[in-house]
């Protein structure tokens, strides 16, 4: 899941010299050139007739009338973001501890690593290369040991996702598949390309998508950077993994959490100077409509309201208990 879930996802190194080629059907445009990733306007697909079974009768005649109409639905063209990439600082480092019911159940770590010259399927485009990890420890690793690592390059103007890697590995429990790679390529704001191997199976996906999409790593980045006043509110969406998600904040004003963080008192930050930014989660199609059955999972952050925007403490509540992630160290930019 994405939310504070995704905000603990990891990444490793994705390095490529040159882009993936397109489909040849041109569904996808071509790769943005270097600078700031181009928009992918709204699309209408209107299916054609053409290669089609004949039409069934009865219910199946029904699902397959709504099916087309839903594809003839245009993306809605939603405003894009703020830039922010002025707020990724190089060398500034996260540390979390992470519990799960009450009881721990591992760390967390984010950083801005660099300012790169080539992102990874852009020769030539300057990016701001971000970094997750994540790994279970404590009772939750007498279950199961997973890793999650998430390596991100963002537009340095925008803060707009160009592309992502996330590798998960599972041991311990019964699943069906061990060791999950997943590759994300933005083409440009509404348009991009997943690249998912689940141990020797894989797959690829090209998605149109809305234009403020972002992957895990670049929607904390982009909620850090939000400066709203009380009851006000932003949306964007976030693509986790193979799963695109509806984020909805808003800003409850200057709120300190019961407990305040140990560390807090060491950064210099009082009660009086943190906010609370409440949050909404929901799984949803490309053209923004949630997925049938799907769980509205709510979220709540606290923030450094000084120019650090250090986030505190972050949870979110699943059906099974409370994730919460304490930032437990926090190293400032370099220089």
């Amino acid at each position: 899941m994405g939310g504070a879930v995704g905000l603990v996802a990891v990444l490793a190194v994705h390095a490529r010299a040159a882009g993936p080629s397109l489909p040849a059907s041109g569904l996808l445009p071509v790769p943005a050139p270097a600078g700031s990733p181009r928009v992918v306007e709204p699309f209408v697909d209107r299916p054609g007739a053409a290669g089609r079974p004949p039409p069934l009768g009865g219910a199946g005649a029904a699902v397959a009338r709504r099916d087309r109409a839903l594809a003839g639905e245009p993306i809605p063209r939603v405003p894009l973001p703020e830039p922010f990439g002025h707020t990724l600082r190089p060398g500034e480092r996260f540390r979390f501890d992470v519990s799960f019911a009450g009881n721990p159940a591992g760390l967390a770590r984010a950083e801005v690593v660099e300012v790169v010259q080539d992102a990874p399927f852009q020769p030539g485009a300057p990016a701001v290369h971000l970094r997750g990890h994540a790994r279970t420890s404590g009772v939750v690793s007498l279950l199961a040991k997973v890793t999650d690592d998430l390596d991100t390059w963002l537009d340095p103007v925008t803060g707009a996702p160009l592309a992502s890697r996330n590798v998960i590995h599972y041991d311990g429990l019964r699943l069906r598949y061990r060791h999950r790679v997943t590759d994300t390529d933005f083409y440009g704001r509404g348009a991009l390309r997943i690249a998912d191997r689940k141990d020797e199976r894989a797959t690829t996906k090209h998605m149109r998508v809305p234009r403020d999409t972002f992957d895990p790593l670049s929607a904390m980045a982009w909620v850090r950077s939000l400066r709203l006043s009380p009851g006000k509110g932003a949306t964007a969406h976030v693509m986790d993994g193979l799963a695109l998600l509806r984020v909805e904040v808003v800003s409850r004003g200057r709120q300190a959490p019961e407990e305040l963080p140990p560390i807090a008192r060491a950064l210099g930050i009082a009660p009086s100077t943190i906010e609370r930014i409440d949050g909404r989660l929901v799984r949803v199609d490309a053209r923004d409509r949630p997925k049938p059955g799907a769980r509205v999972y709510t979220l709540r952050a606290y923030l450094s309201t000084d120019a650090r925007r250090l986030p505190l403490l972050m949870e979110t509540d699943m059906w099974v208990g409370r994730l919460r992630l304490v930032l437990a160290q926090y190293d400032p930019p370099s220089g």
